[in-house]
């Protein structure tokens, strides 16, 4: 199955970089779906076959009952192979739990929650994540290590993208 698991990325690695509706577009989405109905065949037959190693067989099943969604690439390109994208982004927030008062503790649970929420909307609006926490730190230390007053003012729907650069260009002259 390996194997045929790398050929299939390479076909789609294929398929995606040449033009839509071009020669080469066509004949790859080709080679891919007769890739992909070879693996059904061979996930088909090691389901039937009664030699397989069990766990091998498990995995074979789950394979079948679930190719439908296994193979929604193949007719829309624009959805990933995979989930690693997915997984990569949940890293920081497994790796990063244990910096939060210890993965164990509510509190902890609560923290991360919404420092990931502030992160990831930080990074939608497109912000520096270090000088946000910069100039809002910096605030609630200047309001004797509270939040600032007026703390709606940090919000990133509040601050316009050149207002932003400003901010940060001043900041990094600050510190």
């Amino acid at each position: 199955m390996g194997r045929q698991d790398g050929q299939l990325y390479h076909l789609n690695a294929v398929r995606l970089s040449a033009q839509i509706n071009s020669p080469e577009r066509l004949s790859a989405n080709l080679d891919l779906e007769q890739a992909v109905q070879q693996m059904a065949s061979d996930c088909a037959a090691g389901v039937v076959n009664h030699e397989t190693f069990p766990p091998a067989a498990k995995v074979l099943e789950s394979m079948t009952a679930h190719w439908a969604g296994l193979i929604v690439f193949v007719a829309c390109p624009w959805v990933d192979m995979d989930n690693n994208q997915a997984e990569r982004s949940m890293r920081s927030p497994v790796v990063g739990r244990k910096n939060f008062y210890g993965s164990g503790s509510e509190g902890s649970a609560e923290l991360a929650a919404t420092m990931y929420s502030l992160f990831a909307t930080m990074k939608l609006w497109g912000l520096n994540l270090r000088t946000w926490l910069t100039v809002y730190l910096q605030a609630c230390a200047d309001n004797g290590n509270a939040p600032p007053s007026r703390w709606m003012s940090f919000f990133p729907g509040r601050w316009m993208p050149s207002v932003w650069r400003k901010c940060e260009r001043a900041t990094l002259r600050k510190y």
